[in-house]
């Protein structure tokens, strides 16, 4: 019943909310609408942009609704994003996607943090369970749905999320807060910035986490999932006179899981066995960036990372090494021409255990990325019509020359409307387990008198394997009808060649990775926000999805296309409402609608049914430096299904989260 409320809540305010944005048309000239306008971003076009002068579905999670989601991760702060699927598969595990193509494994997003990308090449997807920032210290989230290659490079095929950090200088003094709850066991940050010179700036930081395992469907006993991580950092800003400024900034960490894992093949007898463990992750990270402004029409970045990570699990271990280099300049030419160009080199290295469930050949490799970038918006009519063309060129060691062009279009007909269209392809180049792995899928104990040995059922990696390509049209329109209100419409048709699939060949037993998959994606993205009251703001949301997969060499038994079509929902709603009781005394609510999946893994031989979650937090400043907040997730129900991985732990519920936290500056 209350599912079936907020449902008719949803729909009612956004009946109620298109006669109001009608009659706002009539005082449009006479409006303010600059404050809106100059909302800036970086990772549409590399540069600073207005973002409603973006050509690219784009939206923004900003410092108050980062405080105002009672989020306690990036994952579950994405969830407020139209044409993200992100869903949950248990205590420390995620699936995260843009437009489709959603699994434990997902491939098609890039991910980055103050440019670093944290993408695995083990399997080109993120393991979301390292990516942890202290949320008070973000000044942002960017995210691009759609392509984003012609400026990222290949893997930002179905969009990029860039997680932008504040400046040291924005984070003087201390910070302290900790947390508690039914799953959030302990949520702790003590963070501390300080001036060091007139021109230098540092922040300094340790965070933990530990949180408590959900329960499984089936027999409603201990998913054995909780996990903690502990993680320290730290971040340097300083200038040079006017022209030069650089950043160094470096992130340790260290965490175990504990992971019940169902379905793990043995080569004695049972063959079959469920596995219960705690498995250690770790790594570090640094970054140093230089940027050197000529004058306001030029600029160039330059910037080096290295990231190592090492994690365990209970069918592989695997260590990961990579360094990263970008050049980038931009200038402006002949006035009409605003050019952004850049170079980048990447250096993968990696060590791999060997099990009889999986193993990679050899068992330590290195694969290099060269890779150049050019992109021009031409302003066609003054402040009225822009064109930008670009291209990524890019060579990897697995599938060798790649392009990746991308031509966009910019039109305001008026100071409060914007229309953008663009044409892109994208790719997403094969990773090491695509190109050189062996995945056990199946074991077949012996026959007497027939077959006296085992037979083993493997998916193999194929050094024929290709990257998958994309085309995507898109169009979208904004319109600020007046301060208070906003839309925000995206249109796109993606089309797809060469997906990854499971072929096979004589002998039965043998299956590796081809490029057969191909298909076609559609659908919209719609935002409104508005805010009546000088004390309310509000903002709602819709996607829809629809999925056309097929494969002509399909294996018997094995219906990737159907779990394609079936990983993502096709109909999401959010409406969020933040109310300033008081000037002290703030509420924040959150409800979302997520439709049924068909089939979210291989393994699902049932659906995710459709669910609808409640959150809501109250925060409460008794002084100006002390604030107190109450937060409750998933309100609705004591638990429920997300999604079902396909990385052979059993279907895990997520649990109703109820977290208490106090949060005190200095």
């Amino acid at each position: 019943m209350l599912k079936k409320c907020l449902l008719t809540a949803l729909i009612s305010i956004l009946m109620a909310m298109i006669p109001v944005l009608v009659l706002a048309q009539d005082d449009v000239l006479d409006l303010d609408l600059e404050s809106l306008m100059q909302i800036q971003v970086t990772s549409a076009g590399r540069k600073e942009q207005n973002m409603m002068d973006v050509p690219a579905a784009i939206y923004v999670i900003g410092r108050d609704e980062i405080r105002n989601s009672g989020a306690t991760s990036i994952p579950e702060l994405l969830r407020m994003v139209p044409g993200l699927q992100v869903t949950r598969i248990g205590s420390s595990q995620w699936a995260i996607t843009s437009r489709g193509f959603n699994g434990t494994f997902a491939n098609k997003l890039l991910v980055q943090i103050d440019g670093r990308s944290v993408y695995t090449p083990s399997y080109s997807g993120v393991y979301w369970d390292v990516q942890n920032v202290v949320l008070e210290d973000v000044e942002r989230i960017e995210v691009i749905r759609g392509p984003g290659a012609t400026l990222w490079g290949a893997n930002a095929v179905n969009g990029i999320i860039n997680v932008i950090t504040k400046q040291a200088s924005d984070t003087q003094g201390g910070l302290v807060s900790i947390g508690s709850g039914n799953h959030e066991k302990l949520m702790a940050t003590a963070r501390y910035g300080s001036q060091f010179n007139q021109d230098t700036y540092g922040r300094f930081y340790l965070y933990r986490h530990e949180q408590d395992a959900y329960e499984t469907l089936e027999d409603k006993t201990d998913a054995y999932d909780d996990w903690l991580i502990t993680q320290g950092g730290f971040r340097l800003d300083g200038d040079r006179g006017l022209k030069d400024a650089w950043t160094i900034q470096g992130d340790l960490y260290q965490g175990d899981r504990n992971l019940r894992v169902s379905d793990i093949w043995i080569a004695e007898p049972p063959y079959q066995t469920e596995q219960i463990g705690t498995f250690d992750i770790d790594g570090h990270n640094i970054l140093a960036r230089w940027e050197h402004t000529t004058s306001d029409t030029s600029a160039g970045t330059m910037q080096i990372y290295y990231d190592y990570t090492n994690r365990e699990d209970a069918y592989l271990e695997q260590t990961n090494r990579t360094l990263d280099i970008d050049l980038q300049h931009r200038f402006q030419y002949a006035e009409r021409h605003d050019i952004v160009w850049g170079l980048g080199y990447r250096l993968n290295s990696d060590d791999f255990s060997r099990t009889f469930q999986m193993d990679l050949t050899p068992d330590s490799d290195s694969q290099q990325t060269f890779s150049a970038f050019a992109q021009d918006e031409i302003t066609l009519l003054a402040n009225k019509v822009w064109l930008t063309l670009g291209s990524k060129f890019e060579h990897n060691d697995y599938s060798g020359f790649e392009v990746q062009p991308n031509v966009r279009v910019l039109w305001k007909p008026q100071d409060d409307h914007r229309l953008w269209a663009s044409i892109s392809r994208a790719v997403r180049t094969p990773s090491r387990i695509e190109d050189s792995g062996r995945i056990t899928t199946l074991v077949i104990p012996p026959i007497p008198f027939v077959n006296p040995d085992i037979t083993v059922v493997s998916i193999l990696g194929n050094s024929e394997f290709t990257s998958e390509e994309l085309i995507a049209y898109e169009v979208g329109y904004r319109y600020l009808p007046s301060e208070s209100i906003s839309f925000d419409l995206a249109l796109f048709f993606n089309n797809y060649e060469k997906l990854q699939a499971y072929n096979q060949s004589s002998p039965i037993d043998l299956i590796y990775f081809g490029n057969t998959i191909s298909g076609e994606v559609y659908g919209l993205e719609f935002t409104t926000q508005w805010s009546p009251t000088d004390w309310l703001e509000t903002e709602l949301s819709y996607s829809y999805i629809d999925i056309k997969m097929e494969d002509p060499q399909a294996l018997t038994g094995i219906d990737q296309e159907a779990m394609i079509e079936g990983s993502s929902p096709k109909n999401q709603i959010s409406l969020k409402a933040s109310i300033a009781l008081q000037e002290n005394l703030h509420l924040n609510l959150w409800g979302r609608y997520v439709d049924e999946l068909e089939k979210s893994s291989i393994v699902a031989d049932f659906p995710v049914d459709d669910y609808t979650t409640l959150d809501a937090n109250i925060r409460w400043q008794p002084v100006d430096d002390l604030e107190l907040s109450l937060v409750g997730q998933n309100l609705f129900d004591n638990k429920h299904l997300e999604f079902i991985s396909e990385q052979f732990t059993k279907p895990t519920e997520i649990g109703r989260s109820i977290y208490a936290k106090l949060t005190w500056t200095f």
